[in-house]
């Protein structure tokens, strides 16, 4: 009897084992591979444009003077980000400056695509209270409108995700 109970513990085990689905979330996980593209085969518009804007984020951060951001240069998140919640940008400004403090350099060190054509300007970026290199990348869709912008502390030779905040 506890072997038949046994066997039909394990058969139930078996035949509930989920399966391994080919579903939209792993689809899009292929379209986000990275790949890298020459920095001479980029427009020196788009370079220059993304340029300046890591540039003058940064270089304003202790003065608020942020890039205009409009449905132009942007996509309709950022902007909103950018004008709505002006006060977390500044937050944020503010806690960069503590950490950072003022932007020495900044050189475009790489520039990264995926199959959706978002680009990612990786920089180099050296600043007045940190020894170390750290990277700000800049995204643009595939429009060539920005979507983002972020610093991590320390730059990395090998590319990988930002670690996400809630």
């Amino acid at each position: 009897m506890k072997y038949i109970l046994l066997n039909l513990i394990l058969i139930f085990c078996f035949s509930c084992k989920s399966s391994k689905t080919n579903n939209s979330t792993t689809s899009k996980d292929s379209d986000l591979k990275k790949y890298e593209i020459a920095i001479d085969s980029v427009s020196k518009t788009e370079k220059k444009s993304a340029y300046e804007f890591a540039y003058q984020t940064f270089t304003n951060c202790d003065t608020f003077n942020f890039p205009e951001l409009t449905d132009k240069n942007a996509t309709e998140r950022l902007v909103y980000l950018w004008t709505h919640k002006r006060n977390k940008v500044i937050e944020t400004c503010e806690k960069y400056n503590a950490v950072y403090g003022k932007m020495n350099t900044l050189k475009l060190a790489e520039i990264l695509g995926d199959n959706t054509n978002t680009k990612y300007f990786r920089y180099k970026a050296k600043f007045s209270k940190t020894d170390n290199t750290a990277e700000i990348r800049v995204f643009t869709n595939s429009n060539k409108k920005f979507s983002g912008i972020i610093i991590i502390s320390e730059w990395n030779d090998v590319y990988s995700e930002a670690p996400m905040k809630n």
